[in-house]
């Protein structure tokens, strides 16, 4: 069996008609999208964050010019980070064509304390404010978890989680201070954070702990009574032929994965990898507005799922807590953590020899 068949997309599915007047609503699988459709138009979303001041980490790489356009649709003031390498300069006269109220480049090192502080300082030190996050930054590193340098492995948890968490932290605090309250942040996370990826382990650990950090982060502050106005979601933005995918997947990196899997990830590579960078880009800007925060703040959303298709199941998402969530599944659906049906039963006292 193919290693990485369980990231292989899911089949389309049509659009059904459903019933969803019913106590329990009746659930549809919502149609599968590669690039951007009607419901996630740009024209639609056009002038949508007028102003709104929105930090993009990672913004040299596809993802991050595409996220970077995409909000430039919807009028955003940019603050665009990047690391080693700049963005092309280009993309700023691309963004202002497009709408975007102003742009700027920002170099940060978001695994760095510091210069995630450095970073939010000068945004509003220029803006005054701070409305959305995208965290973007990301690294991946591939091989054996015993093979690996702890360095390599250590680096890619900085960048994929430590950094949004110091971002975040940061904004929170700044998201709760302004008046009124308010904010948005969406972090960029992987399907490989919810599935078990051999070879992949610290970007698939560090993505399950992104994930995770935005639903804990999103629950203290509905209870905080907050969730109306500061919201938060992780995402996986589709199968993109990124920088960092393309050197992930490189015959020169899989060389060094056992001779019986470098196929697979070579082969899984041009499966997986078709998706526009665009439709995440749009569905960031949709989310952001503010269009599924009633349901869908918390969690975790797969960009190839329809939006139109999952906020129609609305009604479904409230009554079901573990949609779009990690969550543990155990035989006879056992649940977990919760008192079994009958209530605590004390067993058999037992003696230890010698007691």
């Amino acid at each position: 069996m193919c290693l990485l068949c369980n990231l292989k997309k899911p089949e389309r599915a049509k659009h059904p008609q459903s019933n969803m007047s019913s106590a329990t609503p009746v659930q549809f699988k919502p149609r599968f999208r590669t690039d951007v459709y009607p419901f996630i138009a740009p024209a639609k979303f056009r002038g949508s964050l007028q102003d709104k001041v929105t930090i993009i980490t990672g913004a040299a790489g596809a993802i991050g010019q595409s996220l970077a356009e995409s909000f430039a649709v919807a009028g955003a003031k940019l603050v665009l980070t990047y690391n080693r390498t700049p963005p092309p300069p280009e993309l700023k006269e691309r963004c202002r064509k497009l709408g975007a109220a102003s742009v700027d480049f920002i170099k940060c090192n978001v695994a760095d304390e510091e210069g995630c502080e450095s970073l939010v300082s000068q945004t509003i030190s220029l803006h005054s404010r701070v409305d959305i996050l995208v965290n973007n930054a990301g690294a991946n590193a591939l091989g054996s978890l015993h093979t690996l340098a702890t360095s390599s492995f250590l680096q890619s948890l900085a960048v994929n989680l430590t950094g949004p968490y110091f971002l975040m932290r940061l904004l929170i605090q700044h998201f709760r201070a302004q008046s009124p309250p308010s904010g948005c942040i969406l972090n960029i996370s992987s399907r490989a954070g919810t599935v078990t990826i051999p070879y992949s382990t610290p970007y698939s650990t560090s993505k399950a702990a992104l994930i995770s950090l935005t639903s804990c982060a999103q629950k203290e502050i509905d209870i905080d009574g907050l969730g109306d106005k500061i919201h938060m979601y992780s995402l996986h933005p589709g199968g993109i032929k990124s920088t960092m995918t393309k050197e992930k997947y490189s015959e020169e990196s899989v060389s060094n994965l056992p001779e019986q899997v470098r196929k697979a990830y070579l082969d899984g590579f041009e499966e997986i990898y078709n998706d526009s960078p665009y439709l995440n880009g749009m569905i960031c800007v949709a989310l952001a507005t503010g269009i599924g925060k009633d349901v869908l703040r918390g969690k975790y959303y797969d960009v190839n799922q329809d939006l139109e298709d999952v906020l129609a199941q609305g009604e479904a998402l409230k009554q079901n807590l573990d949609l779009h969530m990690l969550h543990t599944s155990f035989l006879g659906g056992l649940r977990n953590g919760a008192v079994p049906e009958g209530g605590y039963k004390k067993d058999e006292e037992f003696e230890f020899p010698g007691f």
